[in-house]
């Protein structure tokens, strides 16, 4: 349709264009019928112009709007997405304050109880020490104690007496 309203267009230039001239004028002599038939087809060919231009400009509106409400939702996931990201950023930050806080306190704990294991076996090391101090201060007075009825047992001139119960024992293993 615009083609033809275009042509019509056309035609009447064409036709002002090819018009006689009037002496002594600028003004021009066409043929009046003949321009008010091409008037007359550009007037009829224009309302559906002006309607398919009005279409197109309803059309128009519609694909904004419809771009615009895409855009909207387009908008309001993104800042839902950014919310449950922004969320779960929270929650791995918190995750992560909350592991590391379980793993000094796992490495208190374990200090703790290396300290509190080194005193229990400084403690028994101690004990089993003074045990062994006690048994070698008994084996020294049992040496002791040998020593002095050993200088008992002694006869002038260096022999030993025997005992019968040492005779007795050196008889039966011979």
């Amino acid at each position: 349709m615009a083609v033809e309203v275009h042509e019509k267009l056309g035609e009447l230039a064409a036709l002002v264009s090819g018009a006689r001239g009037v002496p002594l004028s600028s003004s021009v002599m066409v043929d009046r019928e003949q321009l008010l038939a091409l008037v007359s087809e550009v007037r009829r060919l224009l309302p559906a112009e002006v309607q398919q231009a009005g279409d197109v400009l309803a059309q128009r509106d519609e694909v904004l709007a419809a771009a615009r409400s895409d855009a909207d939702q387009v908008l309001a996931e993104a800042r839902e997405r950014a919310e449950e990201l922004v969320d779960a950023q929270a929650v791995t930050k918190a995750s992560r304050e909350r592991a590391d806080h379980i793993v000094l306190s796992a490495r208190d704990e374990a200090k703790r109880l290396r300290v509190d294991a080194d005193a229990w076996v400084d403690r028994k090391l101690s004990d089993f020490e003074e045990e062994l101090d006690r048994l070698k201060q008994q084996a020294h007075r049992g040496r002791d104690r040998l020593k002095v009825r050993g200088g008992e047992d002694e006869v002038p001139g260096g022999a030993t007496a025997t005992s019968p119960e040492t005779s007795e024992d050196e008889s039966a293993s011979s």
